[in-house]
């Protein structure tokens, strides 16, 4: 069956948030257009009518999304056989411009163990139709694994193999700026997910990391506040289709009367450098201070310093953290004792928001107070909660 549908995939438990910031992208980019309401595929995916203008912004802006898809067929076939017939019928009936003559395409699977076969053998009437399909239009297709020009997603949702284009042709959270690690980075999408989800504000807020780690956080936070493109240097593979002939880059921010400040503070003398090599790779110096340094020796009154210097003088704020679990935190002590200690630290901050992504089950009575928000929320394969707090007057939380 024919589809036509723009599918963002990110983490699981993103999906609100995804939906969210391409509400933002849309108003902004593209003034008096309503965007409809997406259909939900698990926690981790959402399904838009497709759009090209849309399609184009979020290919371009979008930060939480892992991938972002170009739905093309449906198959709710459970055999190889009928798999291959009703998909090579689906392409070459299909008048859209998604493949051209000598064209070079790869397939990624995921998510297929609900069909009977094996993967590969769904991949191989995948690969098979789409060649059919493509001959019976006039055009030779090829597959190259290593240099395709189209990357061909699979993957299940229930019983129905849906068989997509990948526009970016990468994870979107390969962003290049991240020249240096510290130990268990954020990925760069579920980053900018933890910015959403903790509400931050560019416009009148502060964001500030006390635990930094190599700047992940802090550096989508910049990036977001100001929907600056992903793509700096290079260009999304679907640049590469005729479909998308004609779309020019976008080097622009979508929110440049936007200036963002952010704070990112780490106590490890080698992690802090590779954080300010990753500030300055990602084009956010501007915006983001690096501290060196010890959260608990670092005061409200050197925040506040830093804001009144930037004209952020009376400003609310967001601390938000992805804090020690527990495994890496061999030269600083106990791991439960930390948390209560940035609790304690957190309630210099009354009127700001302190929001936190953390594995350990020990997190929330340690910290004390009671959270607006607890969200599951995956960090790689661990489980963990999203805490949101309002740190009320005198520091109550």
């Amino acid at each position: 069956m024919l589809r036509d549908a723009l599918r963002l995939v990110g983490p699981p438990g993103t999906n609100k948030v995804m939906a969210g910031e391409l509400s933002r992208l849309v108003k902004r980019g593209l003034p008096g257009y309503r965007l409809a309401e997406p259909k939900k595929a698990g926690t981790g995916a959402l399904v838009y009518p497709f759009e090209l203008a849309v399609a184009h912004l979020a290919l371009w802006y979008a930060r939480t999304p892992s991938r972002v898809l170009w739905d093309l067929y449906e198959s709710e076939a459970a055999r190889l056989e009928p798999l291959h017939d009703e998909i090579t019928e689906d392409a070459a009936g299909d008048p859209r411009l998604w493949c051209w003559d000598g064209a070079r395409f790869s397939i990624r699977a995921r998510n297929l163990g609900g069909f009977a076969a094996g993967e590969l053998q769904v991949v191989g009437a995948v690969k098979n139709a789409l060649i059919a399909g493509a001959a019976a239009r006039g055009m030779r297709i090829s597959v190259d694994p290593d240099r395709p020009d189209i990357l061909v997603a699979l993957r299940m949702h229930d019983r129905t193999l849906t068989v997509s284009i990948d526009l970016a042709g990468q994870a979107m959270h390969l962003r290049g700026y991240r020249r240096a690690a510290g130990a268990a980075p954020l990925r760069e999408n579920l980053a900018a997910a933890l910015v959403m989800l903790s509400r931050f504000d560019a416009r009148k807020e502060i964001l500030v990391d006390p635990m930094a780690g190599s700047g992940t956080i802090a550096i989508e936070a910049a990036l977001m506040g100001r929907a600056e493109p992903l793509w700096r240097g290079g260009e999304p593979l679907a640049h590469r289709q005729p479909a998308f002939a004609g779309w020019p880059r976008r080097d622009d921010p979508l929110f440049a009367d936007t200036e963002p400040l952010v704070i990112a503070n780490e106590i490890d003398t080698p992690t802090v450098a590779a954080a300010r090599e990753n500030i300055a790779a990602a084009g956010v110096s501007e915006h983001v201070v690096s501290l060196h340094g010890d959260f608990r020796q670092l005061a409200a009154a050197r925040i506040f310093k830093l804001a009144r210097e930037r004209g952020r003088e009376g400003q609310g704020g967001v601390i938000l953290a992805n804090p020690p679990y527990g495994a890496r935190l061999e030269k600083t002590g106990d791991v439960v004792s930390l948390y209560r200690e940035l609790g304690v630290w957190c309630r210099q901050f009354p009127g700001w928001r302190a929001a936190f992504l953390v594995a350990h089950p020990g997190f929330e009575g340690a910290f004390g107070g009671r959270p607006r928000i607890v969200k599951p929320l995956a960090n790689a394969s661990q489980p963990a909660r999203f805490y949101l707090y309002d740190i009320g007057p005198g520091g109550a939380l």
